[in-house]
């Protein structure tokens, strides 16, 4: 087999729309991943202090909780200063 044509083979597109080994995936938005990232965190952090009244009454874990929030506030301000959430 001819090293030339497999190599052509494999950098060609398929027919069933595959793109190629060649073809650049810059299409992609790092600004949507960003917020992706933001509401997937904000999303757990809800999820987690909705449970947390029923929580507080049963168990002795305020630290744990208090210790979450400020990680959660940590990253939030970390995401600020580096300037990937934007008030504008």
């Amino acid at each position: 087999m001819n090293t030339n044509y497999s190599y052509l083979h494999f950098i060609s597109e398929f027919e069933c729309g595959f793109c190629s080994a060649l073809t650049s995936l810059s299409n992609f938005s790092i600004g949507f991943l960003r917020l992706l990232v933001f509401f997937v965190l904000l999303d757990v952090e809800v999820v987690l202090f909705l449970n947390a009244v029923n929580t507080f009454l049963s168990l002795n874990i305020y630290f744990y909780y208090f210790f979450f929030l400020v990680i959660v506030l940590l990253g939030f301000f970390y995401e600020i200063y580096w300037g990937f959430i934007r008030f504008n």
